[in-house]
């Protein structure tokens, strides 16, 4: 029995090989085949926009003639590009907005774009406060480095968009409080890595807590991690209720027992009224 060939496994995927925004991007050939060292980065695509057409599939945003995504920190566009397709293969006629602060990035995925024939796909060279305004259907920030991170998520809750998803990627800010904490938690770790860990799993725990806060509906999942980092926490965020005083309560509790000061989302929440300070 042979081997199958890597370019015939994605029979079962949601994009198809020869998809022409992959051989624009440079994942497949001109055969329509994925190149044999991209195909982790195939997979990850799928993966993704799997996730991000079910999450958007139980939102309102279904029902409507166009739905908007927003993508802080895009990259080279493999995802956005991804969202478009399929959005549009659903007949969702998307709007999509791509915000990178790498001019180089931004040029290859405009001209990706108009090769591929997606003509509500655009690129902007900017940082995401300067470009952000108005409304989105969807706020996507996959791996923006420590509070990026934040910034996107408050674009996404201030706006009240339907969906929220974003990676986390390194982070510190709590970092530097946990080193100096004195609570009871604090005194079992002592080596910098074990640290370095629980801070990063008390900020997304934390924003998880905020989002909750605000009505989301949230689910944490394991994603495929990328050759930029190993971090493979996904956040998802439905919205689905009213504010819920319940969930701040319980984050300020797990401020005070791991002895923390807050995370960045908190402070633009305060600083735009969605927690009243006591």
């Amino acid at each position: 029995m042979t081997d199958e060939k890597p370019h015939n496994r994605d029979k079962n995927y949601r994009i198809k090989s020869d998809s022409l925004f992959l051989k624009a991007l440079g994942v497949a050939n001109d055969a329509g085949e994925i190149k044999p060292n991209k195909y982790a980065k195939y997979r990850q695509i799928c993966r993704f926009v799997e996730i991000f057409i079910e999450r958007i599939e139980r939102t309102q945003a279904v029902k409507q003639k166009r739905v908007k995504v927003l993508d802080i920190g895009s990259g080279k566009g493999y995802l956005t590009f991804a969202m478009y397709d399929q959005l549009a293969r659903a007949g969702l006629n998307p709007k999509i907005d791509g915000v990178d602060t790498r001019s180089e990035m931004v040029d290859l995925c405009n001209q990706a774009a108009q090769t591929s024939g997606f003509e509500n796909l655009a690129f902007h060279n900017m940082k995401a406060e300067d470009f952000v305004q108005g409304y989105y259907d969807a706020i996507i920030a996959l791996h923006a480095c420590d509070t990026a991170t934040d910034d996107a998520l408050f674009y996404g809750i201030r706006s009240k968009s339907k969906l929220i998803v974003c990676a986390p990627c390194c982070q510190h800010e709590v970092l530097v409080d946990l080193q100096k904490s004195e609570t009871e938690n604090r005194k079992f770790i002592s080596h910098g890595l074990f640290l370095q860990k629980q801070a990063d799993l008390i900020t997304d725990n934390s924003r998880v807590m905020l989002l909750r806060s605000q009505g989301y509906q949230v689910d944490v999942i394991d994603f495929v991690s990328t050759e930029h980092t190993q971090k493979n926490t996904l956040i998802t965020a439905i919205k689905k209720n009213k504010p819920s005083p319940k969930y701040l309560e319980q984050y300020e509790a797990y401020k005070k027992a791991y002895g923390f000061s807050g995370i960045k989302l908190e402070t633009l929440m305060r600083e735009a009224g969605l927690i009243r300070s006591e």
